[in-house]
């Protein structure tokens, strides 16, 4: 169904509840499978012919002093389990059996294919050196005789293999051996001739001192790199130093320069801290004392702090006009101008010896381009020397294997490595291991259980016949209304008669009083009195439903009418007591309202219009007779019409009176009984009618499929429970004697409590 007030559907969640009831209802089909499957499989087990099966172990071992050497393998002594086992499964190996044995046994079998028999090869636990080969057979002793043949067989075929193997492989090795020997001649030679063209003792010689300058040029390359670097980086701060200040960055800028890189870890440090103390500058090696500036800047800048301080101690006693005072002041601002003089002559200083450095590195970057040449020819050589040596070593090392391969190979062909040996020979059992009870009982049981379960699963898929309220509502798509269970060892559904009025009704009351409450408060929503009983086919229990529901409708104290139009059978007039005609056929002859045929009954409040005189052409009397006027007298007299017609696909009576407008429909369904294809097509004739909802009759929740069916109708389970076995509704559970001591429940009524409890338990209704 689409989702109500704009929310998302939710996903409906899988309840194993309603398959465990589908096979409860259909338990009758797994029964059968099962039984079926269980014969087959006692028929086999008697009719099929007896296997006995011959089996024989053998032992592979190796050397205890040849083992000692192979301890690398993980599992030696299983290395050659799977061509064992490859071997002895092989058709060629079997067939070859079989052609030593058709003299012998050639007369007991029909031709030579049913000779060959399946090997099976098995290792046995607990041993990890013995394993089994077994055949199967119904002759134990051609089994014995085939089984011991084909040992004989694989003995001398694994002799042959091994010394096929150990010839090969010895042939391969010194085949081997003899290339490598000429490879090794060839490759040493190439190493002395090498050697002799290039002179590689003075080329290493050569190597090892060209490295060394190597070494030194990069080094003083890096340490001018530095210092050009920091003059780069100082050129935009001493833009107004003074002379002292740029003396002293010239100073400290060369020390850094000359400050030698860390050595590795390893390398000799005859004194680490005379050489940490030599790797700084001078100015932090003397405890931070500034370097000393020339000479004759110290005196300037003395003369000019005594000239200043002069000025200041004249300037307090004489005027600015005083020729004294401007001669001091005069003679200051030549100090000034000196010691800007020296301030741009260290600079230029300074500049020249970027110059100059940067001339030195690039002459330093050149050599040093020169001595990599040389270096990297001298590598070249050195590299292909150790190239053509790593040759001969490899091949020295290949040869020294494959000698020693070569050795543990004749060490093992004359220890005899791996042994084959029968420990058991060839028997045969006492007792058949086919057919075995056991396997095909619990086969036929598997089997019986998972087809009858299929074929339920199956067959509920397959069945298009109504039997829950989500058919109803979701694939009908008309409301339901309720449900009117089965009544069970009554005969209730042998004849229509008013059930609710006989003893022992209780549950019949109550399920029709159910009933009844939803049906009258949906035909007052609609405002109607009319109420049109109909269903796809006969015996869906149209009638009953509508005789009984006509009777709990009377007992509410409401006056109602119950006609039947059923004009081909019409059966209320038995249930009632009343006769057949006049009726309603006659007052559609005669053009008279209902109110002229009415009959009482003796039920209170309820009047009846039976069907009337047998007539030939019903649906054409219903076609030109005014329906409406039947009932426009009797719909004021009456507070509810009860009316029963004929099924829909039978006739076309119902169709005719419910196209007339005429109150509403409401339709009856038997469950398990109904296909939903007939309901929707009737439903479809019934398209100009108003229904109301529709009725599920006879649902069938005596029998053991009452777990589904409490599961699809929890409502209904109580009803269909008490009037089955006559409980009195109104004492139920609270039996008490004649002096007022409470009995003790029976066994079957502790039965059914302990039911319900369980049902609740296990079957929960939302």
């Amino acid at each position: 169904m689409p989702p109500t007030n704009g929310q998302p559907e939710q996903p409906q969640s899988i309840d194993f509840r309603q398959y465990v009831g589908i096979i409860f209802f259909r338990w009758q089909i797994i029964a059968v499978c099962f039984l079926y499957c269980l014969l087959a499989g006692v028929l086999y087990i008697h009719m099929s012919p007896k296997q006995y099966e011959t089996r024989t172990k053998i032992t592979l071992y190796r050397d205890p002093l040849l083992a000692i050497t192979q301890t690398r393998e993980r599992n030696p002594f299983w290395t050659s389990f799977s061509l064992h086992e490859h071997m002895l499964t092989n058709p060629r190996l079997i067939q070859r059996v079989v052609n030593r044995l058709k003299d012998e046994w050639g007369d007991h079998f029909t031709n030579a294919r049913q000779m060959g028999l399946p090997v099976t090869v098995s290792r046995t636990r607990g041993i990890s050196r013995l394993f089994t080969v077994s055949v199967r057979n119904g002759n134990p002793e051609y089994g014995e005789a085939f089984l011991a043949t084909l040992i004989r067989e694989h003995q001398v075929e694994w002799g042959n293999l091994q010394t096929q193997s150990r010839d090969a492989a010895g042939d391969m090795l010194e085949s081997e051996l003899t290339r490598l020997e000429q490879q090794i001649k060839e490759a040493e030679d190439d190493k002395l001739e090498y050697q002799r063209l290039h002179d590689i003792a003075r080329t290493e010689a050569r190597s090892t001192m060209e490295g060394r300058y190597l070494e030194a040029l990069m080094a003083r390359r890096n340490q001018i790199s530095t210092e050009l670097m920091l003059l780069e980086a100082q050129f935009p701060m001493l833009k107004d130093a003074s002379a002292a200040l740029i003396s002293d960055i010239s100073s400290l800028t060369k020390e850094t320069g000359n400050v030698k890189a860390p050595k590795d870890e390893g390398d000799d440090d005859d004194d680490d801290e005379s050489e940490e103390k030599a790797s700084l500058p001078g100015a932090l090696r003397d405890g931070g004392a500034a370097p000393s500036v020339g000479e004759e800047w110290q005196n300037l800048s003395a003369k000019l702090a005594r000239l200043e301080q002069r000025e200041k101690q004249m300037a307090g006693d004489m005027r600015s006009e005083h020729p004294q005072l401007v001669a001091i002041r005069k003679e200051i601002q030549q100090v000034h101008e000196q010691l800007d003089l020296a301030r741009h002559l260290e600079l230029a200083r300074l500049q020249d010896r970027h110059k100059a450095l940067t001339i030195q590195l690039e002459a330093i970057e050149a050599a040093e381009y020169k001595w990599q040449a040389k270096n990297l020819l001298a590598s070249q050589r050195k590299a292909e020397y150790n190239r053509i040596a790593g040759v001969v070593d490899r091949y020295e090392k290949n040869y020294s294997t494959l000698f020693g391969r070569l050795h543990d190979m004749r060490v093992s062909e004359e220890l005899k490595a791996e042994r084959f040996n029968v420990s058991e020979e060839p028997a045969t059992g006492d007792r058949p291991v086919w057919p075995d009870p056991l396997k095909i009982l619990l086969m036929a049981l598997a089997g019986g259980l998972g087809s009858g379960f299929g074929l339920a699963l199956l067959l509920q898929v397959l069945d298009n016949k109504v039997q829950s309220i989500k058919d109803v509502e979701e694939e009908l798509g008309v409301p339901f209304l309720g449900g009117v269970p089965y009544w069970v060892h009554s005969g209730l559904e042998a004849m229509i008669r008013p059930i609710v009025t006989e003893e022992h009704s209780a549950g019949a009351v109550e399920a029709y009083r159910a009933l009844r409450t939803t049906i009258v408060t949906a035909m007052d929503k609609v405002n109607e009195k009319i109420l049109l009983v109909t269903s796809a086919d006969s015996r869906e229990g149209k009638t009953l439903t509508t005789l009984n529901m006509a009777i709990m409708i009377a007992q509410m104290g409401k006056r109602v009418l119950l006609v039947d139009m059923d004009l081909r059978r019409g059966r209320l007039h038995r249930s009632l007591g009343v006769d057949r005609s006049p009726g309603v056929t006659d007052a559609l002859q005669k053009g008279l309202s209902l109110r002229e045929y009415l009959s009482g009954t003796r039920i209170e409040n309820l009047d009846i219009v039976p069907t009337g005189s047998s007539v030939d052409d019903a649906a054409e009397l219903l076609q030109s007779t005014g329906i409406v006027n039947l009932f426009a007298e009797v719909q004021e007299d009456y507070d509810y019409i009860m009316v029963d017609t004929s099924p829909v696909l039978r006739v076309t009576d119902t169709v005719i009176l419910a196209s007339q407008g005429i109150g509403v429909v409401l339709y009856i369904a038997r469950v398990n009984h109904t296909p939903k294809p007939l309901i929707r097509y009737s439903l479809g004739m019934l398209q100009d009618a108003r229904v109301l909802g529709l009725v599920m009759n006879s649902i069938e929740m005596h029998k053991i499929s009452s777990l589904y069916y409490t599961y699809q109708y929890p409502n209904y389970a109580y009803y269909s429970y008490a009037y089955a076995y006559g409980y009195n509704y109104y004492y139920y559970g609270d039996v008490r004697g004649e002096k007022g001591h409470r009995r003790r429940p029976s066994l079957r009524l502790r039965a059914e409590r302990a039911g319900r409890w369980l049902k609740k338990t296990v079957l929960p209704v939302d």
